[in-house]
């Protein structure tokens, strides 16, 4: 796909955290863009499930509201929790080899998918832990060819660029649903949220912000510019706002889930949302080239697998394996979480190796234990 298409698609993303109305359209563009039959997005809070972002393109709507009536069967379709576990976040799986093989008798297929004509879809996690989990589902016409590896590379492409608007739009709450402005609703937000220009100068911070950067907690004011209290990779945060700035498509994973910390120790991480080409709505103050959202880990682990992904350019299955083995999980142990040939896993490791320059597992798992944020 052409770069400049990509751009609007991924303008298209962010111009829906803005306006959560605009996710509509920014999902059917995808729809339409690489030829699916259907899309679905579902991004939820947890633990209490409250729905952040729902919505589908070209499903008739009385199916829409009737995919409730299936959750049981569509879980048994990714192999129960285990198998949906399974999902790494950022790539694109197909279901089809993931189906059991009474997979035709599924009373959501028999119900739900046949009757559309669905055969296969394509699933993308773009969000899965103790704080929030989304997927978009692209569902795939028995009329289409196979879906080609171009394809799955380009929503690899959009991928990270989903998974930040998910992860900006449940901090938002859905207040810009209901806000006169952006600024109100950032106002509104229980999280805290900075607004930028390109060299780092502060042009807005909401009430939460403000407390924070009046302690120095978390975050802090340089003469006027925003700085993380503690760093762990020097100048991703500033990277990522320049980068913010520039080409949105070239952005990436830049941006998303920078780690910090607060003065009593709690993990935070930082999502920065591009600005400069969205479409304002009146009254924001837009002399800004990024927002900076602050957010709560619940208690997550502090070790930076975000960060060290960014940091040595790991691909979304290689940033997987390593978290895995950081958590102490043998390759056999890794393969069959992730459902992958132990072969697979070998692959990936050696990945890891020559990116990062470590040579043995006890060298990534102490890689991660030093770049944990001091306390």
């Amino acid at each position: 796909m052409h770069k400049e298409r990509l751009s609007e698609l991924v303008g298209d993303i962010y111009d829906a955290v803005i306006d959560p109305a605009l996710w509509t359209n920014a999902v059917d563009a995808i729809r339409r863009e690489f030829r699916f039959h259907i899309a679905m997005i579902g991004v939820s809070k947890l633990p209490g499930n409250e729905v952040v972002v729902n919505v589908s393109a070209n499903v008739p709507p009385a199916l829409v509201t009737s995919i409730v009536d299936y959750g049981a069967e569509i879980l048994e379709l990714f192999g129960g929790v285990e198998g949906m576990a399974r999902l790494v976040v950022e790539e694109p799986t197909l279901n089809g080899p993931l189906l059991p093989p009474n997979w035709r008798e599924n009373r959501y297929y028999i119900e739900w998918a046949k009757p559309q004509g669905l055969v296969d879809q394509v699933i993308l996690t773009l969000a899965n832990d103790r704080r929030t989990i989304g997927h978009l589902g692209l569902g795939i016409h028995e009329s289409r060819e196979p879906v080609t590896p171009e394809t799955m590379d380009d929503l690899r492409l959009l991928a990270p660029h989903l998974r930040r608007a998910v992860q900006i739009s449940r901090l938002l709450d859905m207040t810009t649903g209901t806000a006169a402005t952006f600024e109100a609703a950032l106002s509104a937000m229980s999280s805290a949220a900075v607004l930028v220009n390109r060299d780092m100068k502060i042009v807005y911070a909401n009430a939460v912000a403000r407390a924070m950067l009046d302690d120095a907690d978390a975050i802090r004011s340089a003469r006027g510019h925003l700085e993380l209290s503690t760093v762990l990779v020097p100048g991703q945060l500033e990277l990522a706002v320049l980068g913010a700035a520039g080409p949105e498509i070239e952005l990436g994973r830049r941006g998303i889930g920078i780690p910090g910390r607060r003065l009593d120790g709690t993990p935070v991480v930082l999502h920065v949302l591009p600005l400069e080409q969205r479409s304002p709505r009146a009254g924001a103050p837009w002399k800004s080239v990024a927002a900076v959202f602050i957010a709560e880990t619940g208690g997550q682990s502090t070790v930076p697998i975000d960060a060290l992904s960014v940091l040595f350019n790991l691909t979304p299955m290689e940033t997987r394996v390593l978290e895995l083995t950081v958590a102490g999980h043998s390759g056999r142990e890794a393969a069959a979480a992730l459902a992958v040939a132990p072969s697979t896993v070998k692959t990936h490791m050696l990945n890891l190796f020559a990116k990062t320059g470590r040579h043995r597992r006890e060298d990534l798992v102490k890689l991660a234990r030093e770049a944990s944020l001091p306390r």
